[in-house]
Formats: structure tokens, C-alpha cells, sequence
């Protein structure tokens, strides 16, 4: 046989393999292929309008464990641990942090718990092996200060 007769047969068989896996896509695909029938939909659930507690702290209590315990300080001190590789002192030091915050997330009221958690993100990412930025961790803070104050703590 020929160089070329064998191109030809190579390609022949490479585009019968194709196609007969193009075949097997459109039958497997039809298996997913709405049916026409109309699917019930549920009722969207009423949205609260006020923050519901989950925990055993309401707002202003959360703000109080935060912004007056040692939790801040600590936070505030290591956010530019976030933006390098940790080494061993510097993951404990951020693994109990996000334990920390964790502790308090988990008493927290809703709104709070927004906030903790993105405090506890850049942390969290640091751990995670990923490099965060600072200014998330000292934003993230503010920004939970702000909710706090118009909320009536006076921290």
C-alpha cells in the first residue's frame, strides 16, 4: 500500500469515529431535552424585613463582641499577614483568627454575619494558600463599624 492510501484510510476512519461520537452527543443530549411539559414552579418565599437573629446576639451585641474584645485589635494587627505566602507563626496566628471570628459568626445576628465573614474571607484565602489584599480585611471592618453605628452602638 501506498503512503497516501494510507492517509486516505486514516482519515476515513478518523472521520467514522467522529461522526459515530457526534451521534452518540445528540442522543445523550436528547436525554436532557425538556419534554414539553410544563414544570410547577414553587412560590417564592416572602423576603423578611427585618434581619432575623440566628444566633443568640442581636446586632448591637455582635458589634459590642467585635469592636470591644480582643477580636479587632487582632484582626486589625495581622490583615497584612494576607498578602504573602504564611509561613508556620504566621498560620496559626491567621488560623485562629478565622476561628475566632468563626466563634463569633456562629452567635452573630444575619446582618453581622455578613460582615464577619467578609472580614474572615482574606483569612481565610490566606490559609487556603491564596494571597489577599489588606485593605479587604481594614474595608471589610469599616464598613461593619458603619452598620454598627447607625444600628446605636456606641463602641
Amino acid at each position: 500500500m501506498s503512503t497516501s492510501k494510507n492517509w486516505a484510510t486514516a482519515a476515513l476512519v478518523t472521520c467514522a469515529l467522529l461522526l459515530s461520537g457526534c451521534a452518540a452527543l445528540e442522543d445523550m443530549a436528547s436525554d436532557f431535552s425538556p419534554s414539553g411539559e410544563e414544570v410547577a414552579q414553587d412560590a417564592p418565599s416572602p423576603i423578611a424585613e427585618a434581619p432575623i437573629s440566628t444566633g443568640e446576639y442581636d446586632l448591637v451585641e455582635s458589634c459590642n463582641a467585635f469592636f470591644n474584645g480582643p477580636i479587632v485589635s487582632t484582626v486589625s494587627e495581622a490583615a497584612k499577614a494576607v498578602q504573602a505566602p504564611l509561613d508556620e507563626d504566621l498560620t496559626g496566628t491567621v488560623s485562629s483568627i478565622s476561628s475566632s471570628l468563626g466563634l463569633l459568626i456562629g452567635k452573630s445576628d444575619e446582618v453581622s454575619i455578613a460582615h464577619l465573614e467578609a472580614v474572615r474571607a482574606p483569612f481565610d484565602q490566606a490559609l487556603d494558600g491564596s494571597i489577599a489584599r489588606p485593605t479587604a480585611v481594614t474595608k471589610a471592618i469599616e464598613y461593619y463599624k458603619a452598620t454598627c453605628t447607625e444600628a446605636g452602638f456606641k463602641g
